[in-house]
């Protein structure tokens, strides 16, 4: 039978051969960005590459499998995150990487929506509306983080139309401000003014994930491209220190003792992080680990 039985099972997994390991390193770009909001690593370089969420604008799509940490496929057997080792360094500063981290499974995105397009109601293209378009995968819903794909010069206002996890359509969210960014990868959403930052887009009251988006409409121009993206988050962790030759040290994470949790990882996953910096602009900075799996 997939999955453990008891704890005793998940600790004989190493023992049998039923893990995996997998090193990651990321480079922000040179972009200064911004202190307490968020940043989408998959969008920079290094190891896995980088995800520019560069397909048809508008129309829903999946990550590629190759833009995330690799980790195998092992149906009928169930796959459980066990380890996350992160470390980081700036070569701007010593003192400003600290950072919120958030796994997740990056699921479906919509690309290049524009934020100049004042009192349009630009509409997605989903499975619905064509079968050659992918249809969320591996999960019934997720939640969306909104990704610029450019800079952007102005503070903007928007909300989106979308079906949400009980599989209601025509659900609006509430309303989002975008923030001036100095190029793409930053998750730009924000409440009033664009100085209150969110990792997530705020839905609806009542609901509590989206399975597809039908449309964005911006009432302030927000002077650039942004990619909304469904993710389903994972694991939760932190980078409390830099780490460099003469001082820090790297944070590890056992999620069965640090989230009373061991989160699965379904087959097909595209697993990433994004960020919050805390201390300041993560620009230059590298984000270097590894994640280790294990099955049963």
């Amino acid at each position: 039978m997939a999955g453990f039985a008891n704890v005793g099972e998940y600790a004989n997994a190493d023992g049998l051969g039923q893990t995996w390991l997998t090193g990651f390193r990321k480079t922000v770009a040179s972009a200064a960005t911004t202190t307490n909001a968020w940043i989408d690593y998959s969008y920079f370089a290094g190891s896995p590459p980088a995800n520019f969420y560069a397909s048809a604008p508008s129309v829903a799509a999946v990550v590629e499998r190759d833009k995330g940490f690799r980790v195998p496929n092992v149906t009928p057997m169930t796959q459980h995150l066990k380890t996350v080792n992160v470390m980081t360094a700036n070569t701007a500063s010593a003192v400003n990487a600290r950072q919120r981290l958030v796994l997740c499974d990056y699921l479906l995105y919509y690309p290049f929506i524009d934020t100049d397009a004042i009192g349009e109601e630009q509409f997605m293209t989903n499975y619905a509306d064509d079968p050659l378009v992918p249809s969320l995968p591996r999960y019934t819903s997720g939640l969306v983080i909104a990704v610029a794909q450019s800079a952007a010069s102005t503070v903007g206002t928007f909300t989106f139309t979308y079906t949400n996890q009980a599989g209601v359509s025509g659900r609006v969210s509430q309303a989002h401000s975008t923030f001036v960014v100095a190029g793409g990868g930053q998750v730009v959403s924000a409440n009033g003014t664009g100085a209150s930052y969110n990792p997530y887009l705020l839905l609806a009251n009542g609901d509590s994930g989206v399975q597809s988006i039908q449309s964005v409409t911006f009432t302030g121009a927000g002077g650039g491209l942004m990619a909304l993206v469904i993710v389903k988050p994972l694991f939760n962790g932190y980078v409390t220190q830099e780490c460099r030759a003469a001082l820090g040290a790297a944070d590890e994470f056992r999620t069965v003792i640090d989230s009373a949790l061991a989160p699965k990882i379904i087959d097909g996953a595209v697993l990433n992080f994004f960020a919050e910096g805390t201390q300041g602009s993560l620009a230059t900075s590298q984000l270097v680990g590894f994640i280790e799996t294990l099955w049963g």
